[in-house]
């Protein structure tokens, strides 16, 4: 099925540069492995495929899902795929694809509930929080300029397929907020007031904050209203994971008010 076997240096230099943040930026490109993550990705137009590095017996199996694809399939044996992943256990299948730029700016918001997050830096928390919002229908993740990048692979591994599904786009709180005034801001912070028993809007943006710091201190002078998850009085936790805690405040927000 495939025309082209085995892994030649040109690729394995791209597709290694590829784990670079710089070098996706460069060629507008990322790689998404996993046979799960890879047939919903050649399933879908948004991020169209430019190579599909896979073993024989993926492709074999996936003969239908390739047909479109004929001439972006390369052979590999599972030693050379090994070559070239990020994971510690390199699956059956690495596809290259296009990043989509969803062409948001602060003028584009759905007025639904979006996420606005405020330098997440852990690829697990990044892609599970996209994950998140892929399964309560958030509009938008917003994110700032330090976060970790959305289409480094341990993001893309821990978003299973949400990217394709999540408008994001990368801007300042402030650009944000002044261009929507009238959009209820609530901040996640140790110290603000319950959020249980609050009657929540069915729009608005929830900000959380940074995995160790917290939201910046700039950022904190645009919440319309700071908000936490109290933890109870035997408990001797500090803080929650930020990715568990923006499930919780997700689920809290969608559920019907009394």
């Amino acid at each position: 099925m495939s025309d082209v076997i085995g892994l030649s240096k040109n690729k394995k230099k791209y597709l290694l540069a590829l784990q670079s943040k710089k070098q996706r930026q460069k060629y507008n490109k990322f790689v998404v492995e996993g046979d799960k993550i890879a047939r919903e990705f050649l399933s879908q137009n948004l991020f169209p495929p430019e190579l599909i590095f896979a073993t024989s017996s993926w492709i074999e199996t996936n003969k239908k899902l390739l047909k479109v694809h004929l001439n972006k399939v390369v052979t590999l044996s599972e030693s050379e795929l090994k070559q070239v992943s990020s994971l510690t256990t390199p699956n059956q299948v690495l596809v290259v694809a296009d990043i989509h730029s969803w062409a948001l700016d602060a003028k584009d918001v759905s007025k639904g509930l979006a996420l606005y997050l405020d330098g997440i830096r852990d690829p697990g928390n990044m892609g599970t929080i996209l994950r998140i919002a892929d399964w309560f229908g958030i509009s938008t993740v917003y994110c700032s300029s330090d976060c970790v990048d959305l289409y480094m692979s341990k993001v893309v591994q821990a978003a299973m397929g949400a990217i394709l599904r999540v408008p994001t786009a990368i801007l300042s709180l402030e650009e944000l907020t002044q261009s929507n005034p009238e959009w209820p801001v609530y901040g996640t912070v140790l110290d603000g007031s319950s959020v249980y028993g609050q009657s929540l809007p069915e729009a608005g943006l929830i900000v959380i904050g940074n995995e160790g710091r917290g939201i910046k201190p700039e950022n904190l002078k645009l919440l319309h209203h700071k908000i936490s998850l109290p933890s109870a009085q035997e408990s001797g936790m500090e803080s929650l994971n930020a990715a568990v805690a923006t499930g919780i405040f997700c689920a809290l927000f969608r559920q019907p008010n009394a």
